[in-house]
């Protein structure tokens, strides 16, 4: 259903469109009555050579959708808890987290989430106040929900040291996950495009960060696209930074064609800045570190690029999907629901409230 995808060794180490649609054509079989008879002394017709399906023309549009912060996993006293996160998948299964969003994540030519946490097994675990992990095989969880890719830039990819970093890069090249890091951008390829990745996390110093040298490496590999991540702002505070500003704008005047940001856990506010956008916070989406989360707004956001044979590329078209991080209204089950009716005007609401220079954005209607 979804492509390969190709990590790079880091060469210095608004109408929405409608989303990518697979079509399937159905090749009759032969039928009983003209098979030839058994016993029968005619020849068995051989089926003829399958047509070749034709080359993709161009103009190409990529529909890539990104999503917040995605913990699979949960600090040791949770995992004892029949509501944590541990307790819950053991139950339902590794498809239930991304069961709902599944249903737009299959049909876009990538999905891209932040990875906050760790796959391992080490106890070695580094002195923090939260520390989260699971096991390698919760990898499933991604490869069942449709997602292809995921930062690793954040300040809980480390909660179980240079093991836990391994281990986790172990298990997501064996799903064949595609992961970017700070200083290790990384590619995904599909349908002829290369989408360039960068994340990085803070601190950042003197409230900036300079990504031109990764942009350029992207660029050099032949990346059509290239979306920049980052770890930021201040935990549970609904404005953004000046930093966060800075860093986000010098981003886009490098080269990156969008910037997405985490940390914040709650719905931060959208940029429209030089024909592009930055993400200030996509808010918190499966995140298992939490089991009775105060805030369960959130959204997802679908990013629509043309993509021309040269290489030149029109976009983002952007679309935005109000969720609620559970569909219950005390603790949490860890899936993700779409909103609906009044609930989804007024988190759609929140975002362009808290948002700049977003006067005439018309959020497009999705299909299901």
């Amino acid at each position: 259903m979804k492509r390969l995808a190709l990590l790079l060794a880091c060469l210095l180490a608004l109408p929405f469109a409608g989303r990518a649609e697979i079509v399937f054509e159905d090749v009759p079989l032969e039928s009983a009555a003209d098979a030839p008879a058994s016993g029968s002394d005619e020849p068995a017709v051989s089926a003829p050579d399958p047509t070749p399906a034709p080359e993709e023309g161009w103009p190409r549009e990529i529909v890539v959708t990104v999503g917040g912060d995605c913990t699979l996993g949960c600090t040791d006293s949770q995992r004892e808890s029949d509501i944590g996160f541990a307790s819950v998948v053991a139950k339902m299964g590794y498809e239930w987290p991304f069961s709902e969003l599944a249903r737009v994540f299959s049909q876009d030519d990538l999905t891209l989430v932040n990875f906050e946490g760790t796959l391992t097994e080490s106890n070695d675990k580094v002195d923090k106040l939260f520390n989260f992990k699971g096991p390698a095989e919760y990898t499933q969880m991604l490869t069942s929900g449709s997602v292809e890719a995921v930062t690793l830039a954040n300040n809980h990819f480390g909660d179980y040291g240079d093991q836990g970093k391994a281990d986790t890069r172990a298990a997501l090249d064996a799903a064949g996950i595609t992961y970017c890091a700070p200083g290790a951008p990384a590619v995904y390829e599909v349908r002829g495009v290369k989408i360039g990745l960068v994340g990085e996390t803070f601190p950042y110093r003197d409230g900036q960060c300079d990504i031109s040298d990764d942009i350029d490496a992207l660029r050099e590999a032949g990346c059509q696209i290239v979306i920049a991540s980052f770890h930021w702002g201040s935990e549970y505070e609904t404005a953004f930074t000046r930093d966060q500003r800075n860093i986000g704008r010098a981003a886009i005047r490098d080269g990156a064609d969008v910037v997405v940001g985490h940390h914040p856990h709650i719905i931060q506010g959208i940029e429209a800045y030089e024909d592009t956008y930055i993400l200030y916070s996509l808010a918190n989406l499966v995140f298992g570190g939490n089991v009775d989360p105060d805030e369960r707004d959130t959204f997802i956001a679908q990013l629509t690029f043309t993509v021309h044979e040269d290489g030149t590329v029109e976009g983002p078209r952007l679309a935005l999907m109000p969720m609620r991080v559970t569909s219950l209204e005390n603790n949490t089950d860890y899936r993700p629901v779409f909103a609906e009716g009044e609930e989804r005007e007024r988190i759609l609401n929140t975002i362009l409230n808290r948002s700049y220079n977003m006067e005439d954005f018309v959020n497009p209607e999705i299909g299901e």
